[in-house]
């Protein structure tokens, strides 16, 4: 069953938020998600202007690989990847041909070579064999067109997940295509983890980012990784037709959705709209999953296309706005992650996210191509500030959040959710 409303956005927060905050400074712990505790001072980093020429210097094309050997704890390594961002005082952002990023500090580099070979991800068999290497016995590979699902959950579980994935993976493109926004897809299969018990996707969570809590979580995907980790919403392998697994999850709609809204996380990230590591404004990343993740509950695989008004942020939305304006100023929303790190605003952080990304998706289509393309360009660890944020937006629509406060509260209003 659902878990109570309050609930589901605590849930919410706490397994999106991975997606959008990060810490970004070489000399820090690492480049991964934070938890909770961390995000504030994780966002601080994010705000504070980066001079790109003391974090980058470029000395090898960024898709040529590069050998690097590392000293580990124990033992030494060998990392072949392309260079993302190389810090003047010798650190290293470095994608592998998994999809994984790694902070590689000048302290552990041991020794670089330059293959003069170009960056290849690995192959979806060698995608799969990395995978089994990352978890215990028991797991079985189930591929798709454009997935590789490592799981361990019936093997009809895997097969309905990935038709509900390859769904929404045709619907994005189909949907950017049509809204005339230019992007590409994966030059690899995209990694998803299921786990069949919460006990194992809790340890295995943690084992990935040890800083945060999972409590009530039913998936997230990871930047750093590039993985999506989804845990068996069925819980049961005794479950086998395709049909008793769509009757279990057409019972857990939320957490269905959450499925969906992971997915165009991943996506996103790995079709050119956004880049990874990049500073990325949460109300967008959160906004473009909010408009995709309303499921179907008549539908086959639950889900049918994005844009269908989202059940629960709409009535959040209506009723925050019933004083005519919204509760959170645009400005406020777009020029800073804040309002998602507080308890108090988060609920209508993420309501008007989805709000604001629906009208600009509906009634904007020329001014989201223009800021959609701005995001594109985005640079790993090059903080953007609160000005340049509201610049950017203005420049491509012509009004400042605020100014286009008006027409979408009306806008968004008379929107009905689906019965």
């Amino acid at each position: 069953m659902d878990m109570p409303l309050d609930s589901s956005r605590e849930r919410r927060f706490r397994g999106s938020i991975l997606v959008c905050l990060w810490t970004v400074s070489f000399c820090n712990v690492g480049l991964f998600p934070v938890g909770i505790a961390g995000l504030a001072a994780c966002l601080h980093r994010i705000s504070s202007p980066v001079r790109a020429d003391e974090l980058q210097k470029t000395e090898s094309p960024v898709d040529s690989a590069v050998e690097f050997t590392v000293e580990g704890e124990k033992t030494r390594s060998t990392l072949t990847g392309r260079v993302l961002v190389e810090a003047l005082v010798g650190g290293v952002l470095l994608e592998e041909r998994s999809g994984r990023i790694r902070r590689l500090t000048p302290g552990v580099i041991v020794s670089r070579k330059n293959t003069e070979m170009p960056f290849a991800p690995l192959t979806s068999d060698e995608l799969a064999a990395e995978l089994l290497t990352q978890v215990p016995a028991g797991f079985e590979i189930v591929q798709t067109d454009h997935y590789v699902i490592c799981s361990n959950s019936s093997e009809e579980y895997a097969e309905f997940c990935g038709k509900l994935l390859e769904k929404v993976f045709v619907e994005y493109f189909k949907f950017m295509t049509e809204q005339e926004v230019p992007i590409k897809e994966p030059t690899a299969k995209l990694p998803i983890i299921i786990l069949e018990s919460e006990a194992d996707f809790k340890t295995f969570a943690a084992s990935q980012h040890p800083e945060t809590s999972f409590e009530n979580t039913p998936g997230y995907y990871s930047i750093r990784e590039n993985q999506m980790l989804l845990i068996d919403l069925t819980r049961d392998r005794s479950i086998r037709s395709a049909s008793a697994i769509r009757k279990r999850l057409a019972e857990q709609p939320l957490q269905v959705g959450t499925m969906v809204h992971e997915a165009v996380h991943q996506l996103a990230f790995n079709s050119g709209l956004q880049v990874r590591m990049a500073d990325n404004p949460v109300w967008f990343s959160e906004g473009l999953a909010l408009y995709f993740e309303q499921i179907s509950p008549r539908s086959s695989t639950l889900w049918t296309k994005p844009g269908v008004v989202n059940a629960r942020h709409h009535p959040e939305f209506v009723r925050c706005t019933e004083a005519g304006g919204p509760q959170i100023r645009f400005n406020d929303l777009m020029r800073s992650d804040a309002v998602f790190l507080d308890a108090s605003t988060v609920a209508v952080a993420y309501a008007e996210s989805w709000a604001v990304t629906t009208y600009l998706f509906r009634q904007q289509k020329a001014g989201m191509k223009l800021f959609l393309a701005t995001l594109s360009q985005r640079k790993p660890l090059q903080a953007v500030t609160p000005e340049q944020r509201i610049q950017e937006f203005t420049a491509a629509f012509g009004k400042s959040p605020d100014e286009m406060e008006r027409e979408a509260v009306s806008f968004v209003r008379r929107l009905r959710v689906p019965k």
